[in-house]
């Protein structure tokens, strides 16, 4: 680690600089910080290396984790479809983070798209790879754009007629009626959309709230919010529910509503109704960021995006779950007002709500929903609920550093503290695997594997983020948004920067760089990590997994700006938009494809005397992993990574794994599941060839 030398590093300090050099520091001194850590972060500014290299990491290594035991079966249904790419805000509607599909081993930086899109949520990805994205407060009016997920070419967009987007991201589900076809589900502020793969708009229906306020204020910020939609299989129904909570629907074949109207019980989130934004900062809003401001309301300024980002003046500030079986919805929002002490419109304590979908035959509209059951918890919530394969189970965290588990009835089950309350509270969704009891949170700094262990929860793993070396005395390795259960590791998105209080007594992480990294499951030591270099920005949103083993990454740079307040042009500036990083090394990838099905498919053989369901499930998965292997073997005969042989014997290898399963789904012989696993790992040997 480096430490800070002034000597070193203050000649740029000529009489040609020194102008510009004195106006930082003076930017520095109207943060909102005390004067010792002023005076540090002047020195700071000028002596810290804001370019450090990535260490070097070693793409041949395999991964070490292994699925052992029972497992949880996630329920899909011929709606939602498999779990094998990124469909959902947080993959799929029981918010599990997870996807079924492999991540490449090594990745790098391919291309930036849209750079003055604000992307506050996730991008959805087709059957085809191709990206579905929905801006915030687009300059153009974009409240759907279709990029090719290959080449980031833009393929088409959809455009406001009267507001511009202000929330909610798409969905994408199946057709039933037209079995292999996708449709894009959406809703903003004007509309609700269900959208073909081509363009073509299928219905564009009114939404079931009022217009947003003409002027934002502090006191109206949960009006521009609405999260959604989620699929509800037992009303077929598109779910919203909006900042204020209120919870609406539609059908998903018509648009048209069918849920009556309900609103969450609580009343909004404490905030500082006039927080002192700094000049530079505040001139972020004519400057790097304008492009957020051109189209929001009026008086929607900065402010207001630090106030959403601390889940200040909002009753919902998070997506919601659905269980596919019961249709029980699970949701984070505040608690009654009451509840904390004092009656004055304002609830400082969390809750987690179960509703459950009425049928009314009679009614206006033909559903209704009640509340079923609740937990509370002292403090907000920064997290999504994530729902259990069997639905029993659902995971958040307080805002008091504690991983919670509840069971169906809202009884705490087990509470887990994972440290300190302000470094280590949990900042997002809390992922789910359907393997080993594991669960995956991310705090202010790093990521945490837990163990579920039924009456209580164990430590498994501190992430271990050494992503960069040599790094400045005053950095930090930080971990920045939620983290992405693959088959083969967790992706993640991270950086390197300073950490300090600028608002209250909460650290926040400025990153000077940004990159997107993967950790083994069974250590949480670094597989691999890509710097963005001078495209890498920080984001609010979940970052999602590509079909071909990459990693797209939504820009919402809010720390960045900050970074660019306090280290001026000697870090990159903030952008909006996406990244992707692209997979490398595609017989790597095929290798892992091969290794992870030959221990899945053991696994399927050992519990089948106790779970022959799970076995079904396991093989389900496999065959995913192989029709994944099909579709990035071409690109790496292209790129050089395979020759054309290989992977014709990989291939036909695969294919033989095929017909064993078809031909022990009849027969239930174990011995054409134990041939296959040894098919699969033979074939993971042959691929692992070090260059």
């Amino acid at each position: 680690m480096k430490r800070s030398n002034l000597f070193v590093r203050l000649p740029f300090l000529d009489a040609s600089s020194l102008k510009s050099n004195l106006l930082i520091l003076l930017i520095v001194a109207i943060l909102p910080l005390s004067g010792c850590t002023k005076l540090k972060l002047g020195w700071m500014r000028y002596t810290a290396d804001t370019t450090p290299e990535v260490r070097k990491f070693d793409a041949h290594k395999r991964h070490q984790w292994k699925p052992e035991g029972k497992r949880q079966i996630q329920v899909t249904n011929n709606v939602t479809g498999p779990r094998t790419y990124w469909k959902f805000r947080h993959s799929d509607a029981m918010n599990t983070d997870e996807v079924i599909a492999i991540t490449s081993p090594a990745f790098e930086l391919d291309w930036e798209i849209e750079p003055n899109y604000w992307i506050g949520g996730s991008v959805m990805l087709d059957k085809k790879g191709d990206i579905y994205a929905t801006p915030v407060y687009a300059p153009d009016k974009s409240i759907l754009t279709k990029i090719d997920g290959k080449t980031g070419q833009v393929l088409w967009k959809i455009k406001s007629k009267k507001f511009s987007m202000d929330g909610g991201i798409p969905t994408i589900l199946e057709d039933p009626e037209h079995p292999g076809n996708e449709i894009i589900y959406l809703a903003t502020s004007e509309n609700v959309l269900a959208v073909k793969p081509s363009g073509a708009i299928i219905y564009r229906t009114p939404k079931a709230f009022p217009d947003p306020p003409k002027k934002a204020s502090f006191d109206n910020l949960a009006d521009y919010s609405n999260y959604g939609p989620n699929y509800n299989p037992v009303m077929d129904a598109l779910v919203y529910c909006t900042g204020r909570g209120m919870i609406w629907g539609v059908d998903r074949k018509t648009g048209k509503q069918v849920i009556e109207p309900f609103t969450l019980p609580g009343k909004k989130s404490p905030g500082v109704e006039k927080r002192k934004i700094p000049p530079k900062l505040k001139a972020l809003e004519t400057g790097e960021l304008s492009f957020l401001f051109k189209e929001a309301p009026e008086g929607f300024n900065i402010g207001h995006i630090v106030a959403r980002v601390l889940g200040e003046h909002l009753q919902m500030s998070n997506y919601f779950s659905i269980d596919q079986k019961t249709g029980a919805m699970w949701f984070t929002g505040t608690d009654l007002d009451e509840n904390d002490g004092k009656k004055d419109g304002i609830s400082e304590d969390g809750a987690l709500f179960r509703i459950d979908p009425v049928r009314t035959p009679d009614g206006k509209y033909p559903w209704k929903v009640k509340m079923a059951a609740k937990a509370t918890f002292k403090g907000g919530s920064a997290a999504t609920p994530g729902v259990s394969g069997d639905g029993k189970r659902v995971y958040v965290g307080d805002a008091e550093g504690n991983l919670i588990a509840v069971d169906y009835d809202g009884k705490v089950v087990w509470k887990f503290s994972l440290g300190k309350k302000l470094t280590d509270m949990i900042v997002g969704s809390i992922a789910v695997s359907s393997d080993n009891g594991e669960l995956y949170a991310v705090t202010r700094r790093e990521v945490i594997q837990v163990l579920d262990k039924g009456d209580h929860a164990v430590l498994g793993w501190r992430s271990q983020l050494d992503m960069y070396k040599d790094i400045d005395s005053a950095f930090i390795q930080s971990n920045i948004m939620t983290a992405t259960i693959t088959a083969n590791g967790i992706a993640f998105t991270g950086g390197v920067g300073p950490q300090l209080k600028i608002f209250g007594d909460a650290p926040v992480f400025l990153p000077v760089r940004v990159g997107v990294g993967l950790l083994d499951r069974k250590t949480g030591k670094l597989r691999w990590f890509a710097d963005g270099k001078d495209l890498g920005q920080d984001s609010v949103a979940m970052m999602a997994p590509t079909p071909d083993g990459g990693l797209i990454v939504p820009h919402s740079p809010v720390r960045r700006a900050f970074t660019r307040i306090l280290f001026g042009d000697r870090t990159h500036p903030a952008r909006g938009g996406m990244t992707k990083y692209g997979p490398r090394r595609i017989d790597l990838m095929l290798r892992e494809i091969a290794s992870a099905s030959s221990d899945r498919i053991r696994r399927a053989i050992e519990i089948f005397e106790i779970q022959p369901e799970g076995t079904i499930e396991d093989l389900s998965e496999v065959k995913a992993l192989i029709q994944q292997a099909k579709m990035i073997a071409p690109r790496g005969i292209k790129r050089g990574d395979i020759t054309a042989a290989l992977w014709q014997e990989t291939e036909s290898a695969l294919n033989e794994v095929i017909t064993l399963h078809i031909s022990w789904s009849s027969s239930h012989n174990m011995a054409e599941l134990k041939k296959s696993a040894t098919i699969m790992a033979d074939t993971a040997d042959r691929l692992d060839v070090k260059k």
